[in-house]
């Protein structure tokens, strides 16, 4: 299946950093009740949709129990992400890029909420199950100039970026994950044109997440009324345009890298114009261009 093993297409020199990667946001919410829910596919059936970026957040209950969570909500516990991960990664040779961190400090109004992750857990769960010794790429020291080839001759088959190198085999790894309140608060029409600003502010030798979901935050065109759900809904129609700009601008279309969304398994519009992207960028191997092609119906 194409959508498995789409960077098996991806010439040996593209750097790891420049490849069009689809990947989903709040990735593991799958059962949260509609306030928290992102996404409507498993780990593993985000992999079948050729997604490549995790987006995991966790939060310890008072026993030091983890879960994925988003914000108050608390979703499946983190042990079932991991067993999905390993799934993953005892069929595929991909490479993935997975962003794991204790959910974000929050404050609504006057109320401040902070949270805290078990990481001697979180730490036991990776090295259960994700044989990190194997295929955890942990030298990232010039992450800016490893090629997807590299990463095949070390047999790697994932990172885990974590500012605070908060568990065992997470790295400080140059990553750009922007997100502010009041632009991601926006209408669908404001919105598609100001997230451009991010390509002027992120660095250039870092993996860069690039996010296209609306949020639902207090006092933005969106306010509290609207939930991930119906925000899609708003939000897909733009993603082709979106995707074309890019494309349009040299610049943009050279450092764009991880798209990230909401309910990034609904169909496969949102990954086959992300993955577009690297037939324009000249990195998918000559001999498989027309194959790559037909497979995301762009030919």
């Amino acid at each position: 299946m194409f959508y498995k093993n789409w960077m098996s297409y991806i010439k040996d020199d593209a750097k790891i950093t420049r490849i069009a990667m689809p990947g989903s946001h709040n990735s593991a919410t799958i059962r949260m009740n509609k306030f928290g829910r992102c996404q409507n596919g498993t780990l593993y059936e985000q992999y079948t949709y050729g997604l490549r970026f995790f987006d995991l957040r966790l939060k310890a209950d008072k026993k030091g129990r983890l879960f994925i969570a988003h914000g108050l909500i608390k979703g499946i516990p983190a042990e079932e992400a991991f067993k999905s991960l390993k799934k993953i990664f005892d069929e595929s040779d991909e490479f993935f890029v997975i962003s794991l961190q204790t959910y974000m400090n929050q404050a609504i109004g006057p109320i401040k909420l902070s949270y805290n992750s078990n990481s001697a857990e979180a730490s036991r769960l990776i090295k259960e199950y994700l044989n990190p010794e194997k295929y955890a790429l942990t030298d990232v020291s010039d992450i800016g100039n490893m090629t997807i080839g590299d990463i095949r001759k070390s047999g790697k088959k994932y990172v885990i970026i974590n500012a605070k190198e908060e568990y065992d085999f997470s790295v400080d790894c140059p990553y750009d994950y922007p997100w502010e309140a009041h632009i991601y608060g926006l209408s669908p029409e404001k919105f598609s044109k100001v997230i451009f600003k991010y390509f002027d502010e992120i660095k250039d030798n870092s993996f860069f997440g690039f996010q296209t979901q609306l949020t639902p935050n207090p006092g933005t065109d969106n306010g509290w009324l609207k939930w991930p759900d119906d925000l899609d809904k708003l939000i897909r129609p733009y993603i082709p345009q979106i995707i074309s700009d890019i494309a349009a601008d040299p610049e943009k279309l050279d450092r764009i890298n991880m798209i990230s969304g909401d309910f990034m398994t609904a169909d496969y519009m949102k990954s086959n114009e992300i993955l577009s992207l690297n037939l324009l960028k000249g990195i998918v191997k000559d001999e498989l261009k027309e194959e790559y092609a037909k497979a995301i119906g762009k030919s």
